[in-house]
């Protein structure tokens, strides 16, 4: 069962509202809420990489922690620098899911996409105004690499999926026919 709770029902609007109206709202206030996404999606896949089966989380994952580290540090710095004394939203973050099936595997990489393409249209943004182009455009290539990365799973994991049903699928007329 997956049941990814990243924020509650009010913080998933206000990021929605945020990020929907960026260009509306001070640079350093998006980049709090960059990071505390940032964070989340950090979380995510630290818990992917430890609650898939060991070896395979472990070599699937452990490149995405470490790159997100520092995807995060990099925002982490830009906003210190460009805004000394702003201050980062700081969030108690609750990521909780049970990988037992294909599907919920499939669901946790669909949300790891939904976020990640959140947080690089918001960083696209952010370099059109910033000081900072060249570390913002590297992260941002980070994290569509990314998103390149976790969709190949995804399509892999998809197309597993579909020569398991199709398999499933032959046994069952085989069965009929014998029958």
């Amino acid at each position: 069962m997956v049941g990814i709770e990243l924020f509650s029902e009010p913080e998933v609007d206000e990021l929605l509202r945020v990020f929907r109206d960026v260009s509306k709202i001070p640079p350093a206030e998006v980049l709090s809420y960059l990071i505390e996404l940032s964070e989340a999606v950090l979380g995510l896949y630290i818990l992917m990489r430890d609650s898939l089966p060991k070896d395979y989380g472990r070599i699937k994952f452990s490149r995405f922690v470490e790159k997100k580290r520092k995807q995060v540090e990099g925002i982490r710095s830009i906003m210190m620098e460009m805004y000394p004394g702003a201050r980062i939203r700081g969030h108690d973050i609750s990521l909780k899911f049970d990988v037992e099936t294909v599907q919920d595997y499939s669901k946790v990489l669909e949300d790891a996409i939904q976020l990640e393409s959140l947080s690089l249209r918001v960083l696209r943004h952010l370099v059109e105004s910033s000081d900072n182009k060249i570390l913002l455009n590297d992260i941002a290539q980070d994290i569509e690499d990314n998103i390149r990365e976790l969709q190949r799973e995804l399509d892999r994991l998809r197309k597993f999926e579909s020569k398991a049903r199709f398999s499933e699928f032959v046994k069952e007329l085989v069965g009929d026919r014998d029958g």
